[in-house]
């Protein structure tokens, strides 16, 4: 289950012993005070800044605090996942403890919530200390069919697979019954090492995890498994040079169109290789310049739309048939010749003439189809700019001033009308210009 709020998503579906054994520090308590926190300029990318810290009076510690103060940082609420705390109001905090800053942070995404919303968690804390010691590790393994799209169906459980779990002092082997379930019970706690032991024409996502759990805590670890068919090869240049960077998709035979498809995609290395994996089986074309969003500066906009082994026709594309886990490779991909450069120069005026200063330009690719999202680059102060391309190629391209909106946002009345202009690269440069007019 994913549970959303105004653009913050959160994997959920957690029991209370689950969470009481992730968490570094669960308590009942009284938020007293807030304040902001600045960003700091250092910011490292990788460290979760909280913009709120509130500072809770605590009534009862059950893991991870032994003062009677705490301070517990998160965000504002809505896209940051932040927990929106009431002064005065008594909650169930769990939080978790920064790596880096040592800060206990919470959100939305955790278990926290008001005491009178919490009788689940409360009746599971007041039980801890009649709990044995020591923690509980299940899950389950199941097999997945997923397409090349990546849409997941299950199909069934896999009994009689082989997990090995490793604690910091201990290590138990253990196989899925009939239902795919496992279970140990009585384990020390602290850090564990789940290694799902799967062979080659089997993969999941990440075979091996690592999680904490707290003394009297529970973890579940699931495995989703689907085929690992494999497809491997190289792409070349028409002189049998490697088409280094490369995009190349792989797409269902029946299902090839990529305004309504998903391929998978991968980039070819520096020297040309490719690789697929965890493919299901099924009959596959594998082509360049067939992806949904093609990208301003990607070297496959070099080539035509390809097909292996190198046509450019689809009805002469050579269909590929993987079976389940088979692993096919020394595919040989040649591109045909490479489309000449072109650079597109282009001017945005006023309809009186004259320039429109740091115009703002939205274009995209239409060559095979239309992506319908666009990317965007600046005009200089008098108004031009350049767009790299390739002749053979396709563009709409949009401007529009920098102007700021003057009226009513409610009640939308536009400031300039300006039309799309569709280019067809023909030649080494082309020249364009785009006029706005003023409205008012």
């Amino acid at each position: 289950m994913v549970t959303s709020a105004d653009g913050c998503s959160c994997a959920g579906g957690s029991s209370p012993c689950q969470e009481y054994g992730r968490v570094s520090a669960v308590f009942v308590g009284t938020p007293i005070a807030v304040r902001t926190v600045p960003r700091p300029a250092n910011t490292d990318s990788d460290e979760y800044w909280a913009p709120r810290t509130f500072t809770f009076s605590v009534e009862t510690s059950f893991l991870g605090l032994a003062a009677t103060e705490a301070e517990v940082s998160t965000g504002l609420g809505g896209g940051d996942c932040g927990y929106d705390f009431t002064l005065g109001r008594r909650y169930v905090v769990y939080a978790y403890k920064s790596a880096k800053s040592g800060k206990l942070v919470t959100s939305i995404c955790t278990r926290t919530n008001p005491f009178e919303k919490a009788s689940e968690d409360v009746e599971f804390l007041r039980s801890l200390r009649s709990r044995q010691p020591g923690v509980n590790i299940s899950g389950e393994v199941r097999r997945m069919r997923r397409s090349v799209d990546g849409n997941p169906i299950s199909t069934g459980p896999l009994p009689d697979f082989t997990l090995i779990i490793e604690g910091e002092n201990d290590r138990r082997e253990i196989r899925t019954d009939t239902d795919g379930r496992f279970s140990l019970t009585g384990l020390s706690p602290g850090k564990f090492k789940i290694k799902l032991q799967l062979p080659d024409e089997l993969t999941t996502y990440k075979a091996e995890q690592e999680i904490t759990v707290a003394d009297r805590g529970c973890a579940t670890v699931n495995y989703s498994v689907v085929d690992n068919g494999r497809l491997s090869g190289r792409v070349m240049d028409p002189n049998g040079q490697p088409a280094a960077g490369v995009l190349l998709v792989l797409m269902d035979k029946d299902h090839s169109d990529p305004t309504t498809n998903w391929g998978k995609l991968v980039n070819a290395d520096k020297e040309g290789q490719f690789s697929f994996s965890a493919l299901p089986s099924g009959q596959y074309l594998l082509a360049v310049n067939l992806n949904r969003f093609p990208q301003p500066n990607d070297p496959t906009n070099a080539y035509p739309r390809t097909y292996y082994p190198g046509v450019t026709d689809a009805s002469k594309a050579e269909v590929i048939t993987l079976g389940i886990g088979e692993n096919l490779s020394d595919f040989n991909f040649r591109l045909p010749t490479r489309r000449e450069p072109s650079t597109i120069t282009g001017k945005v005026v006023w309809n009186d003439g004259t320039p429109v200063m740091n115009a703002g330009i939205s274009f995209r690719e239409v060559t095979y189809h239309d992506p319908g999202i666009n990317n965007g680059i600046q005009a200089d102060d008098q108004g031009y700019f350049t767009i790299n391309a390739f002749i053979g190629q396709t563009f709409v391209i949009e401007a529009r001033s920098n102007r700021p909106y003057d009226g009513n946002p409610r009640h939308f009345v536009p400031m300039e009308r300006v039309e799309p202009l569709r280019v067809v690269v023909s030649n080494p440069t082309e020249v364009v210009k785009i006029v706005i007019t003023r409205l008012r």
